[in-house]
């Protein structure tokens, strides 16, 4: 498949080919046949376009990138880092230890936090790698091994540290929700690409009537279009009177399956909208609530992460409209439905 940047050159018949086609059917005359066709041609263009935008839109990197981030324990972006508060809570019960090395006990720690900043990121710490009650079962076995560690000693750690793992389970639940949806979204653009593919091959099966279905399946919908429905190539071919030696008749539900394709874009767009803009409120949220931790929270550094990911969020939705052209799309839709009324007539 073409990135979203090929798809912009080759498709960028919007601004160069395809408008000057357009501008040059002023002094041409074609059947209602032939416009619904070459409608359907320039519909199809601004969608494969828009699908392909819409591909790139889904990763949305720098925002996921920084969300993601957000979640490395050893970081301090939430306004403290996990792992400073895990050893400052610490230390009270490691001053008592005897028989145990606090040097080596908190590399462990150290060790096992660190472990999840590498492999854990973007993904539930419960999920991924139980942190938190695989620390306190190592701190609950010093507590047994240690007599001048108390139960006070273990519960102040539990209580010390457990309001700052809650907040990375909230921000692990966010992350994995956003996860899923995209999977979700993703596999739905898969069914649109393939929806769009079969439209594609009912119109070459009609165009070029030797040429087996088959054959074409294993092509993306961009190399079909390129090789089969370029509007030059099927001027030419109605010019040299290769379509006009077989009856060509537009298929009878062509506009009803441009319409569905263009709905269903506009469906999932929307989706994918709700998805992010749901995600962001949710950051947002858990970033403020961190503020509320206690006076070992940095504040400054939270307003810094919140602004952050706010001009991500707000950068990339400004951005996604345009890039997916959907005004575009429907107008080409409505230019195409128009030849249905225009081949009635006649």
């Amino acid at each position: 498949a073409f990135t979203c940047l090929m798809a912009q050159t080759s498709f960028k018949q919007e601004e160069n080919s395809v408008y000057t086609s357009l501008k040059d059917q002023s002094s041409r005359t074609y059947t209602p046949i032939q416009k619904q066709f070459f409608s359907t041609i320039d519909f199809l263009d601004a969608a494969i376009n828009s699908l392909n935008s819409f591909n790139s839109l889904l990763k949305k990197e720098a925002y996921r990138i920084k969300i993601t981030s957000l979640n490395n324990p050893t970081s301090s972006d939430m306004g403290f880092s996990l792992e400073n508060e895990v050893q400052t809570a610490l230390r009270p019960l490691l001053e008592k230890a005897k028989s145990t090395s606090p040097q080596k006990f908190s590399s462990v720690v150290s060790s096992l936090l660190s472990t999840q900043s590498k492999t854990g990121l973007g993904k539930s710490l419960s999920v991924v790698s139980p942190v938190f009650p695989t620390l306190l079962s190592l701190v609950g076995n010093l507590t047994v091994q240690e007599k001048k560690i108390t139960r006070e000693d273990l519960d102040s750690f539990i209580t010390t540290t457990s309001k700052y793992f809650v907040q990375y389970e909230k921000l692990n639940a966010a992350n994995n929700l956003l996860d899923q949806n995209i999977d979700r979204l993703n596999a739905r653009m898969r069914d649109l690409q393939f929806d769009m593919k079969e439209y594609m091959l009912d119109m070459i099966s009609i165009l070029y009537k030797t040429t087996q279905r088959t054959s074409l399946k294993s092509l993306s919908y961009e190399t079909l279009f390129l090789q089969y429905l370029d509007r030059g190539k099927i001027e030419a071919r109605w010019e040299t009177d290769v379509l006009q030696q077989t009856e060509i008749h537009y298929p009878s539900d062509g506009i009803k399956g441009a319409k569905d394709l263009a709905n269903n874009l506009q469906k999932l767009f929307n989706d994918y909208q709700k998805v992010y803009t749901d995600n962001y409120t949710q950051i947002k949220t858990i970033l403020q609530d961190a503020k509320k931790l206690g006076k070992n929270v940095n504040a400054q550094q939270v307003d810094a992460s919140l602004k952050e990911v706010d001009e991500l969020f707000n950068e990339s939705k400004s951005s996604d409209v345009l890039s997916l052209r959907l005004t575009t799309l429907f107008e080409r839709l409505k230019s195409l439905a128009a030849t249905e009324q225009v081949a009635l007539k006649k």
